[in-house]
């Protein structure tokens, strides 16, 4: 399959990395402007949560199913496609409408953010990269979506509270909505045609009649590698999603007040830029599994750092770089969650259907860990409760290691073919 490869698709490969900040903004904003969200619509709490449920419900389902999507829709049509539905269910939220249709609104970004999104995203960020490029390609695309979620962020919360001192809340969270439709019709658009001419034409036409959906996911089952990459995604991830303890317990453990906590807690998104940055350049240079298994062997090691450094202010430098590892390593693990697939003997062509399988399985650490961290802290009281949690990082960790072992022989021929397209393109270069 030819491909332009990652140094010529960057700016497009950037431009993905926009879209996959734009599709998740309507989603979630109702978090960060929870209050003025219930006002402007008069719901309650009641009905907040049930928005976010029949959310969480849909993404579940569109991780199973974006699979197929992805393997038998076409990629420029499916993720430009996702971004514009979600921004037309903006201008329809902005009518006020009954709550049912604010619960359908709900449901359809749900599919629109997960089903017809994210695995058709994860294939085409694939595609943008040669072979020997994948870690790179996947970095820069989670190093540039941390960097826009944060900016954007700052951006739009200071630009919501200038206007609304000026024209009210109720005008302000209008403007607020019609932005965020807008925007993520614009980068739609923007993102359709910069992959039409960037994606390889047989690869994003999905057009093939002689191949079946089910045998390549039959396929991928019996392959060991495949559920090697599933405990990985797993274990790191459940880590990832449960780092906002961290700030808590550094509250808890070592009398920080909130706002140098939570100033260390905005200070992972600076760490990811590094992690990622530095992760994706390794990974191409000395193999994609040799970086995942430094990734978690760090992870550990700042775990442990957080876990076991002294309770007082005086080891604070400790706790800092404790606090650096972790995050750099953890993010620059979740880059490489789909980027490993290269060594697995995954063609590109059947990437919907290994996705079908080790996306709703590997996630599903968001949905089980929050319990778990949650009887932690309910049934061990104080600060055993945060050991316990750190401790099972630890565990958790240790066991994605194994799995990396065995990843690594099982895949020990396709590595050493890698590593030579590494050595021919340095040597070209």
């Amino acid at each position: 399959m030819e491909t332009r490869g990652y140094k010529q698709n960057r700016v497009v490969i950037m431009l993905v990395a926009l879209a996959g900040m734009s599709v998740y903004l309507l989603p979630y904003f109702r978090y960060y402007y929870y209050d003025a969200y219930v006002s402007y619509f008069g719901i309650n709490d009641l009905q907040m949560g049930t928005l976010g449920s029949i959310y969480g419900v849909l993404a579940i389902v569109g991780y199973c199913l974006g699979g197929w999507v992805a393997d038998r829709v076409s990629l420029k049509l499916a993720i430009s496609g996702s971004l514009v539905v979600t921004g037309l269910g903006a201008f329809v939220l902005l009518l006020k409408p009954a709550f049912p249709i604010h619960v359908g609104i709900y449901a359809l970004w749900g599919v629109t953010s997960i089903m017809t999104f994210w695995n058709p995203c994860m294939k085409a960020l694939r595609a943008l990269s040669k072979a020997s490029e994948q870690g790179r390609g996947y970095a820069l695309f989670d190093m540039t979506r941390g960097i826009l979620n944060f900016l954007s962020g700052l951006v739009i919360l200071a630009a919501f509270t200038a206007v609304t001192k000026k024209v009210g809340e109720a005008n302000g969270m209008t403007g607020l909505i019609l932005f965020y439709g807008i925007e993520a019709i614009v980068v739609g658009v923007a993102v359709y045609f910069a992959l039409l001419k960037c994606l390889p034409k047989s690869l994003d036409s999905n057009t093939e009649k002689d191949t079946s959906f089910g045998k390549n996911v039959l396929k991928a089952l019996k392959m060991p590698t495949t559920w090697c990459v599933i405990v990985i995604m797993f274990m790191t991830y459940g880590v990832i999603i449960t780092y906002n303890y961290v700030v808590p317990y550094c509250t808890a453990a070592f009398g920080m007040s909130a706002a140098l906590a939570a100033i260390m807690g905005y200070a992972a998104n600076g760490f990811r830029f590094v992690g990622c940055a530095i992760g994706g350049q390794i990974a191409d240079r000395k193999g994609l599994s040799t970086m995942m298994l430094a990734d978690v062997i760090l992870m550990i090691v700042g775990v442990a750092g957080i876990l076991y450094t002294p309770r007082s202010m005086k080891f604070m430098w400790m706790l800092i770089i404790s606090i650096a590892l972790l995050c750099m390593f953890m993010y620059s693990a979740q880059a490489l969650h789909y980027a490993v697939l290269e060594e697995g003997e995954y063609p590109v062509e059947i990437m919907g259907a290994v996705t079908f399988i080790i996306s709703p399985l590997g996630y599903s650490a968001e949905s089980i860990m929050p319990l778990y961290n949650g009887w932690c802290l309910n049934h061990f009281s104080g600060l055993e409760g945060y050991e316990m949690i750190f401790k099972t990082f630890i565990g958790m960790l240790c066991i994605a290691i194994v799995a990396i072992i065995i990843f690594r022989k099982l895949t020990k021929e396709r590595r050493m073919e890698l590593a030579e397209m590494r050595k021919k393109g340095e040597e070209a270069s």
